[in-house]
């Protein structure tokens, strides 16, 4: 009589397995989101400080020219007094895809910074990262995401 049993030669993966594959992807790709988030996070903030220091330097430089007053001052005034690159502009220059403008005080003495569109986990690193710049702490108004510094 014939063996009825045939030898049957399993091929391919079980549920468990590509399960279990799955799993650990998912927890690779995580990983990596992670580390790219970060690293976007460190650029805006590194380029967000980039533009204040530029636009410091340009506002100063804009107060010696004009006889000792910030009066008139804005990013405008200082991309046509040549005091800023070609390309910077309020708009282009903020990391978080807000506005930036410069703007004087009431007396025309000081001038502040300020960006929009600031999500409130960059505001406490963009505040560290100024602060020794400024002359008074930058403030942070969460309800509209704006972030000053009075220089």
């Amino acid at each position: 009589m014939k063996n009825t049993r045939q030898k049957t030669n399993k091929k391919g993966f079980t549920i468990i397995e590509l399960i279990a594959v799955m799993v650990i992807i998912g927890i690779i790709l995580s990983a990596v989101l992670a580390a790219v988030q970060g690293a976007t996070n460190n650029s805006r903030l590194t380029s967000a400080v980039a533009s204040v220091r530029a636009l410091q330097t340009a506002s100063v430089n804009y107060y010696n020219n004009n006889g000792g007053s910030y009066a008139s001052l804005s990013v405008a005034t200082l991309a046509s007094n040549g005091m800023l690159p070609a390309n910077f502009s309020g708009a282009n220059n903020n990391p978080w895809n807000g506005n930036i403008t410069v703007a004087p005080d009431a007396n025309a003495n000081w001038f502040d910074i300020t960006f929009t569109n600031v999500p409130s986990t960059a505001q406490t690193a963009l505040t560290t990262a100024v602060s020794k710049l400024t002359q008074s702490a930058p403030t942070y108004t969460a309800a509209t995401q704006t972030w000053t510094a009075a220089f």
